[in-house]
């Protein structure tokens, strides 16, 4: 069996019909696991009715854990060659299996193979009453990185150095990277680590891994739904994710706000620790760190998410070589194109600031209708 796709759930009802469907309507050689951590709504239902797919594997978990092992529970359970994560808020667009398979064969079968895909916003997702938002594409790669073609092992720890700089190039969701079982076997400290594993698990393989591939093929929705953990971050608080989650972001220096970022320095940490020898030249960057959380102070001030006097509380908790690093970063980024977009930052434009990629797409009434219509531009 070439491709496992698994799919780890919990309480996802509302989404999980139109998920399986994209998933179940492909062609080729595939499977898909399911992994329904103990729902409590209408998850069990929906996966019975589909119990006479042969190539449907559904495991359950007697109580509900903790989203990282229940990713690790149902990638135990899968058989294929290769393996695609997908979450019940993704949509897998037509014909996607069929091209994923001719793809990995057309580059002789790589480690890794990572495609392009949208972002997909649900209604009431990225603030009380929005519309569906979309992006097009998902992730704007860095410049640096081939739009297709086998990535050189340099480029691949650029990638990871500037991870440790807090900075993206590469997408880090495992949603759009295929990854081979024989990759992941390489892995020696268990393929997943929270708080992020996916993130973990992308950088951690670019050190790792003998060939890696990208495409341009646009292939997938990826959610983002009421539940997810990245909508949560409006407002400068995750609390309810990190329950969903059942992770700690904390750790010794941490600074208040972004969640997101503590999380991120957290898996640069878990990093550091496993894969020390790979990772001799690169450390975290504190500078960058502290620009990434002023940054989303400054943000939450303008929003007025926290009042001045939180702002100021925050501001004290910075030492003296923490201001400096913050400036360079700062006049590091410096340009006429940021005081514009700064100029413009105001309660009713927090979508906009939040998630610039985003834009509204209020006539579309569901992944489906979106992947039709997408699909029709391509065509």
């Amino acid at each position: 069996m070439k491709l496992s796709i698994f799919l780890p759930t919990y309480n996802g009802a509302s989404l999980l019909e139109d998920c399986l469907e994209s998933i179940l309507s492909q062609d080729g050689d595939f499977q898909l696991v399911v992994s329904d951590n103990a729902s409590s709504d209408r998850t069990p239902e929906i996966l019975a009715a589909r119990s006479g797919d042969e190539r449907l594997k559904v495991i359950t978990q007697p109580e509900t854990i903790g989203v990282t092992d229940n990713w690790l529970a149902a990638m135990a359970a899968c058989d294929g060659d290769y393996l695609l994560m997908m979450g019940d808020d993704d949509y897998l667009l037509p014909g996607a299996v069929t091209r994923l398979i001719a793809l990995l064969e057309e580059y002789g079968n790589p480690d890794c193979l990572t495609f392009q895909g949208y972002g997909f916003a649900f209604p009431d997702a990225l603030e009380p009453g929005s519309p569906i938002y979309y992006s097009d594409p998902l992730f704007p790669f860095h410049e640096s990185v081939p739009e297709r073609g086998e990535l050189p092992s340099e480029l691949r720890r650029e990638i990871v150095r500037s991870f440790f700089r807090f900075e993206f190039k590469f997408c880090p969701n495992l949603q759009t990277t295929l990854v081979s079982q024989r990759a992941f076997s390489r892995m020696r400290h268990g393929v997943l680590r929270e708080p992020y594993p996916d993130f973990y698990a992308i950088h951690a393989l670019m050190l790792l891994v003998d060939r890696w591939v990208r495409v341009p093929d646009k292939l997938m929705l990826v959610g983002i739904s009421p539940k997810s953990f990245g909508r949560t971050l409006k407002q400068g608080g995750s609390e309810e994710g990190r329950a969903y989650l059942q992770i700690e972001t904390a750790f010794d220096g941490a600074l208040p706000g972004s969640d997101m970022v503590n999380g991120w320095h957290r898996t640069l940490q878990n990093l550091r620790e496993d894969y020390a020898p790979e990772l001799r030249e690169i450390d975290i960057s504190r500078s960058n760190y502290v620009y990434r959380q002023g940054y989303n102070w400054y943000l939450a001030y303008r929003m007025g998410w926290i009042d001045r006097r939180e702002l100021g509380r925050r501001l004290r908790l910075l030492s003296g070589s923490d201001y400096l690093g913050f400036a360079r970063e700062l006049l590091s980024r410096f340009n006429l194109d940021m005081l514009r977009r700064h100029a413009k930052v105001d309660d009713d434009s927090a979508i906009a600031s939040v998630w610039p990629n985003m834009r509204p797409a209020p006539e579309v009434p569901s992944a489906p209708a979106m992947a039709e219509r997408l699909a029709g531009r391509a065509s």
